[in-house]
């Protein structure tokens, strides 16, 4: 069953064109990390969203295939709506929290904008 959230806010230093990465979080994110992260609120509270290859992270209108989910992926997005998106080939050590998608072009995004996951 897909999940989703809503960008409420787009930290000053989130989105570097030279920097195929989003920083996800929620709305208990620091001020600090405001600054360089994407703020999601979700629709209702996560008890799961597993994430796996092969899953599909919507960004409005463009789809992503996830090519790999970190093991801690599930756990940060249920406690805290944290996880990385990483715009690029997997690497060989792949980050914990990390999520990389198979479409290498950054989103479009905007306050507003619909993050929808299907696990």
């Amino acid at each position: 069953m897909a999940t989703t959230a809503t960008v409420k806010a787009i930290g000053p230093q989130a989105l570097a064109p030279d920097e195929p990465i989003l920083i996800l979080f929620d709305e208990t994110a620091t001020a600090s990390l405001q600054q360089i992260a994407v703020i999601q609120q979700f629709k209702e509270k996560l008890t799961s969203l597993p994430l796996t290859a092969g899953s599909t992270i919507k960004i409005d209108d463009q789809a992503y295939t996830v090519a790999y989910a970190g093991p801690l992926v599930e756990a940060n997005l249920t406690t805290i709506g944290h996880a990385t998106l990483y715009f690029t080939a997997v690497p060989a050590k792949p980050l914990a929290n990390g999520i990389y998608l198979t479409t290498t072009t950054l989103p479009t995004l905007k306050v507003g904008s619909v993050i929808t996951y299907e696990p």
